[in-house]
């Protein structure tokens, strides 16, 4: 594809690489590639200019963790020094980060919870220092983006879900507020074969509710099809989670409490996230079929 022969070019300039090929392995928010070069394999991201800020935020985050020795893909540097590469284009700027490859596979909460426990209470222990500034996930993000869209669309059930939605945020409102991954479901925790774990995927690094992390870690419950016995496993693997969790970082009883509340405004959030970057009717069609974009 000339596209990629592009890229192979720009990274080969930008990175003095001899590559070799370049793989296409999703297409979502951003444009993920594996590049293999003569001096072995890469992850590429290639964002677009949409999310310029995002990008910039996310890329704050990772550098801070790695200076922190906290485990996150090394990002490579370019000939002269710089974290990216950037290519303008007639939308904006797209920015082309390398990281290392790292071979392993996502996390089984069912296997993983104690371990998991300890490295996101590393984790959110290691952000209580971050210098930098990140978007609030507050009320207006996590439930009334969804709320909006249901209004412009007219659809008739509006205020049942306005309704839940006041309720469960009135249970959590009270609750501190910390840095959070936001997005920390099982594919965003990579294990590899030696029993190592990394973080993945920064763009979504917000202030909000530290048990939102838990709350997407530990949820057992299918996202499209309910399961009698999702609740039952959710709740073992949380309890094992918060076994070691609270050993590096201490709860109040309404915090762990709160962690089913947010498993419900999850579902808020991601319902407008998925139609604000991929439409309506791609949506649908996932509702529909069982699966997610960039699945």
């Amino acid at each position: 594809m000339m596209e990629e022969r592009v890229l192979q070019r720009q990274i080969e300039a930008a990175y003095g690489l001899s590559v070799q090929s370049i793989t296409l392995l999703r297409d979502s928010g951003c444009l993920a590639y594996r590049v293999d070069t003569a001096d072995g394999a890469y992850f590429l991201r290639v964002t677009k200019p949409l999310f310029e800020k995002t990008t910039l935020d996310a890329l704050s985050v990772q550098l801070y963790l790695l200076e922190q020795g906290f485990p996150v893909p090394p990002v490579i540097r370019t000939s002269d020094g710089a974290p990216y590469a950037q290519q303008k284009t007639d939308d904006g700027v797209c920015y082309e980060i390398l990281y290392d490859w790292i071979d392993g596979e996502e996390v089984d909460p069912e296997t993983d919870a104690e371990a998991i426990g300890t490295f996101v209470g590393d984790l959110h222990r290691v952000m209580q220092d971050y210098p930098g500034q990140l978007p609030e996930w507050d009320r207006a993000y996590m439930i009334d983006r969804y709320l909006n869209i249901m209004r412009r669309k007219n659809y008739p059930g509006v205020d049942a879900f306005a309704a839940l939605g006041e309720e469960l945020w009135a249970r959590v409102d009270s609750l501190p507020r910390g840095y959070c991954h936001g997005d920390l479901y099982r594919g965003n925790l990579l294990k590899t074969t030696d029993g190592k774990y990394y973080l993945l995927d920064f763009d979504t690094f917000c202030r909000a509710f530290s048990q939102y992390d838990a709350a997407l870690i530990c949820n057992m419950t299918d996202y499209f099809t309910p399961e009698p016995d999702g609740f039952a496993k959710t709740r073992a693997v949380y309890e094992r989670y918060l076994s070691t969790y609270t050993k590096v970082i201490p709860l109040s009883s309404a915090e762990q409490a709160a962690v089913y509340d947010l498993i419900a405004i999850y579902h808020f959030s991601l319902q407008a996230t998925i139609i604000e970057l991929f439409g309506l009717i791609v949506w649908i069609t996932h509702s529909l079929t069982g699966s997610m974009p960039g699945s």
